[in-house]
């Protein structure tokens, strides 16, 4: 009969490539583990390593057993957090997701955040983007995501907790460089510099400028993953974006030649909430990290719920 121990083994020699070192991460002895791994090649009727003095290398056949060990572990690992969480929320680690164009931005303040409301709570961030983020929630990878709201899905709640305007960027020499504020009506739409179309501040910047020719006076070729690509684009001369409000104090310090104007119209702007599974266990955990994120928002947004 095969045991996890034994999968726990052979992982551990196809990480550390060396039997001591293995034995010493699993905190058995060398010759227990040896031995352990023996028998299960002997059950298996394979080698799943083929030793010499020198080194120790899996087979072919060893390399999918050991895959598949891996997978098994994780399994197991799976089950107990998923048991963990109906018995003692607290004691297994939150894993939050958020998308590109908050996740930099946000951290630590839910780091802070959480850790204000509990010290014992461990944390694990995923950055990626709204459409993964909700696979990765489906999949139980993560246990809760933020995101630009709102967003109706059969199997998750959506939960708002601010708003946060966008400000259009531009370099220190365009022509509305010196304006504080300005009217929707007098956003450069055709030179506006559009992520990649994973993220969702792609579409939303599509939505709100409304026009056909939104971006067409930006080089074709010209492509940027994140806000501070974008903005060192426009200090070499390439147009203007849309920053969000979170954004502006780290975008401002690495690129200090760049002017963040407001726009009158609020309709420029995203709500953020979380998203989480309808039925989960920690839903506790989310309304008093809600809670306290209205109470006690981050600078230059509204709170809401």
């Amino acid at each position: 009969m095969m045991k996890l121990r034994d999968l726990e083994y052979i992982t551990a020699i196809d990480r550390y490539l060396n039997f001591g070192r293995a034995a010493e991460a699993c905190n058995v002895s060398q010759p227990a583990l040896s031995a352990q791994v023996k028998k299960l090649e002997d059950r298996l009727g394979v080698e799943i390593f083929a030793r010499s003095n020198h080194k120790v290398m899996a087979t072919e056949a060893g390399h999918r057993i050991i895959e598949t060990a891996k997978d098994m572990l994780k399994s197991a690992r799976q089950i107990k957090d998923y048991a963990a969480e109906y018995r003692d929320p607290m004691s297994v680690p939150l894993k939050i997701g958020i998308f590109p164009t908050l996740a930099p931005f946000i951290v630590p303040y839910i780091a802070k955040t959480v850790h204000g409301l509990s010290e014992e709570l461990k944390l694990i961030f995923r950055e990626t983007p709204t459409q993964q983020l909700i696979a990765d929630l489906e999949n139980r990878k993560i246990d809760i995501a933020m995101v630009s709201g709102p967003i109706t899905h059969p199997a998750n709640n959506f939960t708002p907790v601010f708003r946060e305007d966008f400000f259009l960027t531009v370099s220190d020499s365009h022509r509305l460089a010196n304006h504080d504020k300005i009217n929707a009506h007098e956003i450069p739409k055709e030179e506006m510099i559009l992520l990649d179309k994973d993220h969702c501040l792609h579409d939303e910047t599509l939505n709100l400028c409304q026009s056909k020719n939104t971006g067409i006076d930006v080089p074709e070729d010209l492509a940027a993953t994140s806000l501070l690509t974008a903005t060192h684009y426009i200090t070499q001369g390439y147009g203007s974006t849309l920053v969000p409000a979170l954004a502006k104090g780290f975008l401002g310090a690495a690129n200090p030649a760049v002017n963040f104007i407001a726009i009158a119209d609020k309709t420029y702007s995203r709500t953020i909430g979380f998203l989480s599974r309808k039925g989960c266990p920690r839903e506790h955990i989310l309304f008093a990290l809600c809670d306290e994120i209205r109470s006690n928002p981050p600078e230059n947004v509204t709170p809401i719920g």
